[in-house]
């Protein structure tokens, strides 16, 4: 680190000379038909010195007679101009080509062109996230950048985050990524009590500039410890300098159930239910006993003296009432942003407001977000520039009765399992099976009125945040400047939670209140030295020099109480009983130095180094601080004049390589430490007892990635895209080493093993159709595809296999399905059978015949599509993403398929179950017996099933009016939309959506949306 630090001082003092005096020179910029070009940039080649154009094109810079200018706009290409003697200048800029004068986003607050950046980083553009309905920007990745892997954990507006890039190499440590906005460092941690929350639904998708991923070492290593699982910054929109614009947005939509599941009638389940008995009591099915015996269950009136035809009767008289018909619901999505943007050449502006109300299918889970977005920039002198951003919003969240899980109570849960001859209302419109009603209860295993409590319970989590950054740059010189940075991110976290007295939890309670409020403050502030400088027009050196500074610290409250004199009283003061009440703190620190150097030769070959030396709180005594760096380089082959003859075909041809440490710190706060607790009462005093064991010897995990990339172009780039190969491998990984439970704990914070994701990436730009040449038709394709092979590399004590997880094995993906092989049912007898050790044939499964099966994970393939059409003013862009490889296990389903319990179950089972000697099926027999459980220990594969998918993720069709119109109208723009969310998936899979992460039990599932939206410029 040293070595790099002293490297970096040299160059600075390499660079120092005197300069020549300056003067002013103005000038114009324009197109080639000599259309002014506002809103350009105008810089002096090897500094950070520049001016923005006006309205019209001009532009007044101070110079030198030696100084190189620099013009570059978005729309355009960039030139360089020589100004010598002249006083004025005139530049005409060229159309440019996207995919070379893409500006990328490195970190700390310095970009760099595409061209002339040697690290693996992907960029998704602001408006790939525009318009679309989704609370968060985390979803918005999901199949736009390969490598970056995107798990939508549920349906929950404002749910759990599950981004992973290139693989997760953590075991007992986090694999979220670092994500950054507008430079503040974000904690991603959920401080929910009551439902999900995800610290990125602050920010509007409208408010999204870019978003640039940090995929290998060399570039990450600038954010050291925080940055081994990649690194994710969003910049936001920022005002430019000419008149003030606005632009109204708002739509409005519509979101229903993927699916609902097909189950059984009531016929059925009597049916179902009579071979269950008969199986377990060697009984005919359709004996009189047994027909009794269900009919009584059933709460049928006489049940216990029915004659054979009275029981048949009964049975085909059975109502079916639709519980998931009443328990999911058409939701709505409604979106309002305003924002006004614009300035002159010393301050600009831009402010915005938004408004998303969104309710899901299932009751309660809506959300509701208010937000308001301040920048602004201030050129105070010549050599001071003053940035600040302020992001104020505050989001709500309705409770649903459970997030996830098996409760009886939860409508995403339990409305397929029902006994569907249960009803739902009472003849007066009333709640069937409420307590204190007759009956009390429903008939079966899931016995609440799901409707019922979710009508009667109530309660919210709202979340204040507080997002701002204040940013002062001091041009020192033409090429050094001071860069210093201040932000917060603050995060009041406050929920309620009512058990209403109405229903199953609060009833013999009197009602139950829980209440919580989680304060977090995040300080994130760094300084930087940045300089760079080009010499004779072909070396250009820039560098970076910094040290940074992070604080953290969380608060919470938690109180409850029950006994309340009525269900309208849900203060928590009126209530009777005061049951607990609960204090929280924890937090930690952060500090290091850092540094880069970038040498770029006549944009043909790029060389650039980092080093960080990181702190963390979270560490033993000896192993707080460690040091991280990265080197990258790259060849711009298509610069070389050998390249010249084939031009026309090989447009852009670029070699990259990189190599780099990272570390890893997402473990508890004080996970290295001894600590005391507090004991209870011991001998009629408060007591203290020691909680958990110190480990001086905790440290970082350390991975390593290196990385091979090719950037390529054909036929003037109509054809472009990038080839990535990598290998990942995280060494001291983070882990819960067990202990006997004789010591007094059951495990240490340790560094106990050795992980490798390696892989490879592709991405793909195509252009078939370009409007000049095909009458204005415009035809775009973007293709991205991800291999990742994941593997434990090693255990602690020579180990093959965790002892606590038999999951993780040494040569296996992190958590591969490990279990018996189940082999179907016996035609004979309708019996299941697994597979033993031997590969022979058993009806009682035992831990040694567990085989490995596969990932269930993370998929080893995935990746997405994007086309858009475009012909004059109207547009279609289609939207996928895919994942294939993985295994996954649906505990909803799971659940629907067992025959032991007093539930419903799917229509497939009743079809294709076994029922007569000689059937061939995978379904068997239906017994009371524990044989017929479709899950536990003994269920095997049985439960465990192929998750492949290609989802339809967005379509939109969109109406740009033309230019004619709006003049008339004197607006800027119109613009007229429809979209589509999740309209339709390809995949086998039988439960309420594919995507999910954990065992999908009970979790609110996502919707599909129908949206149409209208955006205005003025």
């Amino acid at each position: 680190m040293r070595k790099v630090i002293l490297t970096m001082l040299v160059a600075l003092g390499f660079v120092l000379g005197a300069g020549a005096q300056n003067r002013i020179v103005t000038g114009r910029v324009t197109d080639e038909k000599g259309v002014p070009v506002p809103n350009a940039s105008v810089s002096i080649k090897g500094t950070e010195t520049g001016v923005i154009t006006t309205s019209n094109g001009a532009f007044s810079i101070s110079v030198s007679s030696k100084t190189i200018l620099v013009i570059s706009s978005t729309e355009f290409g960039s030139r360089e101009v020589s100004v010598g003697n002249n006083s004025t200048l005139t530049v005409v800029l060229k159309k440019s080509d996207k995919y070379l004068q893409e500006v990328i986003v490195t970190g700390y607050g310095t970009t760099r062109k595409k061209r002339d950046e040697a690290g693996a980083i992907s960029t998704v553009s602001g408006s790939q996230l525009e318009n679309k309905p989704t609370v968060s920007l985390d979803k918005g990745l999901q199949g736009a950048a390969a490598g970056v892997f995107v798990q939508s954990n549920n349906g929950i507006p404002g749910g759990s985050i599950n981004v992973r890039i290139r693989g997760a190499g953590s075991i007992g440590a986090g694999n979220d990524p670092l994500y950054i906005v507008d430079g503040i460092q974000l904690n991603t941690r959920s401080d929910a009590g009551f439902t999900q929350s995800n610290p990125l639904s602050f920010l509007s998708n409208d408010d999204i500039q870019s978003i640039d991923i940090l995929k290998d070492a060399a570039s990450a290593a600038i954010y050291g410890s925080n940055a081994a699982n990649g690194v994710v910054i969003v910049t936001t929109k920022k005002g430019k300098s000419g008149k003030t614009k606005f632009v109204f947005n708002s739509y409005y939509g519509l979101s229903q159930p993927l699916k609902k599941l097909d189950v059984s009638n009531s016929q059925e389940y009597y049916q179902l239910r009579s071979e269950a008995y008969g199986s377990a009591n060697n009984l005919a099915p359709n004996s009189l006993a047994i027909k009794r015996t269900v009919l009584g269950e059933l709460r049928v009136v006489g049940a216990a003296s029915f004659t054979d035809a009275q029981a048949d009767s009964a049975a085909k008289s059975l109502q079916t009432y639709d519980w998931q018909n009443e328990a999911f619901r058409t939701g709505e999505i409604k979106n309002y942003e305003l924002s006004a943007s614009g300035g002159n050449e010393k301050t600009t502006f831009r402010i915005s407001a938004n408004l998303m109300d969104q309710s899901t299918i299932v009751t309660k889970a809506d959300f509701k977000r208010y937000g308001l977005k301040l920048d602004l920039s201030n050129k105070a002198t010549d050599k001071l520039t003053i940035n600040s951003s302020v992001n104020l919003s505050s989001f709500v969240q309705n409770l649903p009765f459970a997030v996830s899980g098996s409760f009886l109570g939860s409508p995403s849960f339990s409305a397929a399992g029902l006994i569907p001859a249960n009803p739902i209302y009472n003849p007066d419109g009333t709640y069937y099976g409420v307590p204190g009603g007759t009956p009390a209860n429903l008939i079966g295993t899931l016995n609440q009125n799901i409707v019922a409590v979710n009508d009667y319970n109530s309660g919210y989590q709202r979340t204040n945040q507080f997002v701002g950054n204040i940013n002062p740059r001091y041009k020192i010189t033409d090429w050094l400047s001071l860069n210093l940075y201040g932000g917060m991110d603050y995060r009041l976290v406050q929920g309620k939670q009512v058990r209403d007295a109405r229903t199953p939890d609060g009833f013999n309670r009197k009602g139950l209140v829980s209440v919580q409020s989680n304060w977090n403050t995040n300080i994130n502030t760094y300084g930087t030295l940045n300089f760079a400088k080009t010499y004779s027009s072909k070396h250009t050196i820039d560098a970076l020099l910094g040290y940074e500074y992070r604080q953290e610290n969380n608060e919470s409250i938690t109180a409850s109480g029950d006994g309340f004199p009525t269900f309208q009283f849900t203060s928590l003061n009126n209530a009777a009983n005061a049951l607990t009440i609960g204090e929280f703190y924890t937090g930690f620190r952060r500090n290091a130095v850092f540094g880069n150097l970038n040498y770029n030769y006549n944009s043909k070959y790029l060389i650039g180094i980092v080093g960080r030396y990181d702190g963390s709180s979270r560490f033993g005594k000896g192993n707080r601080y460690g040091s991280y760096s990265g080197i990258k380089a790259a060849w711009n082959v298509d610069q070389e004049k050998f390249m010249d003859k084939i031009s026309n075909v090989v447009s852009t041809l670029k070699l990259r390589a990189s190599f780099g440490s990272l570390g890893n710190d997402q473990i508890g706060n004080f996970d290295g430490l001894g600590l005391y607790g507090g004991g209870g009462v011991y001998n009629g005093g408060a007591g203290i007892a020691f909680n958990q064991l110190e480990n001086p010897n905790l440290k970082w995990e350390t991975t390593t990635i290196s990385n091979f990339g090719v950037d390529f172009g054909l036929f003037n780039n109509r054809l472009n895209g990038s080839f990535e190969v990598y290998d990942k491998n995280t060494k001291d990984v983070l882990l819960t080493l067990p202990l006997q439970s004789t010591t007094g704990f059951t495990g240490i914070a340790s560094n106990i093993g050795k992980t490798q994701n390696k892989g490879v990436e592709l991405t793909l730009n195509l252009v078939p159709l370009k409007a000049k040449k095909v009458g204005g038709f415009d035809w775009n394709i973007n293709f991205v595809f991800a291999y990742n092979k994941q593997s434990v590399k090693e255990l602690y004590d020579g180990l093959k296999i965790l002892p606590s997880n038999n999951g993780i094995q040494v040569g296996q993906p992190i958590n591969a399905l490990f279990t018996q092989k189940y082999g179907g049912v016996n035609p004979a007898t309708g019996r299941p059978f697994w597979y033993d050790d031997g590969g022979n044939i058993t009806y009682l499964t035992q831990a040694k015949d567990r085989v490995l099966l596969g990932p269930t994970l993370l998929a080893p393939y995935n990746g997405g599509m994007r086309t858009t059409f475009s012909y004059k003013g109207f547009s279609l862009e289609a939207a996928l993403n895919y994942e294939y490889g993985r295994y996954a296990s649906d505990g909803q389903i799971n659940f629907l398929r067992e025959s032991t319990g007093r539930i419903n179950l799917l229509k497939q089972i009743y079809n294709d179950r076994w029922t007569t000697p000689g059937q061939i099926t995978d379904i068997p027999r239906f017994n009371l017996a524990t044989e017929a459980k479709s899950s536990g220990p003994g269920a095997g594969n049985r439960t465990w099933f192929k998750a492949d998918y290609i989802r339809l993720k967005n379509v939109t069709m969109a109406y740009d009016f033309p230019s004619e119109s709006l003049k008339k109208l004197k607006l800027n723009s119109i613009r007229f939309y429809v979209q589509g969310t999740n309209l339709y998936t390809y995949s086998d899979w039988f439960s309420y959506d594919i995507e999910f992460v954990g065992d999908a039990t009970g979790i609110i599932p996502q919707s599909k949306n129908m949206t149409v939206g209208l955006q205005v410029g003025f």
